[in-house]
């Protein structure tokens, strides 16, 4: 998958995520199942780790560097994003928090050398190029879209979410 690619992927999350802006207030902070985290969770959690790759990884995917072992632990960064969305934030601060953030991490990573984009580096022993590295934050924006995908189905059957076209070009 090439780099530009990944960045349309990263693009049309944020046209998902702005479409649910559509959907009924109560569905926004329900569980999609049990023990699972509502929508509004989803895509606040979503935001802290684009939050995290800005602040505090980018930097480091350099070609030919080891990346350095994270003191962020992944539990507290979801456990924050999600008691944020739940208790302090309301759906349009949710939606904007991520677009702001992803609008940003786009513009990054638009501004990237062609040359450091699939040139390797590693974490823990592994070597990866930025390009591996962003193609499983794609694939992890998708697995999210289709869990909220599946949840506003069930809810009444009529949520199509955004344009057909658009829900294609995540593949």
């Amino acid at each position: 998958m090439s780099y530009e690619s990944i960045l349309i992927r990263f693009r049309k999350m944020n046209d998902f995520v702005q479409s649910l802006k559509g959907i009924p207030e109560r569905w926004w902070l329900m569980p999609i199942a049990e023990g699972k985290w509502s929508p509004g969770e989803i895509i606040a959690h979503l935001m802290e780790w684009d939050r995290f790759l800005l602040n505090e990884r980018l930097d480091q995917l350099r070609p030919g560097k080891t990346v350095p072992p994270t003191s962020v632990r992944a539990d507290d960064l979801n456990a924050r994003a999600a008691r944020w969305a739940r208790e302090e934030a309301t759906r349009e601060e949710v939606l904007a928090a991520f677009h702001h953030t992803r609008t940003r991490l786009l513009k990054r990573l638009e501004s990237v050398p062609g040359t450091d984009r699939d040139a390797p580096f590693s974490i823990r022993n592994r070597s990866l190029t930025l390009t591996d590295y962003l193609k499983g934050l794609a694939d992890h924006d998708e697995h999210h879209r289709k869990q909220i995908e599946a949840f506003l189905r069930t809810r009444d059957g009529s949520w199509n979410g955004p344009e057909t076209e658009s829900r294609k070009s995540f593949r």
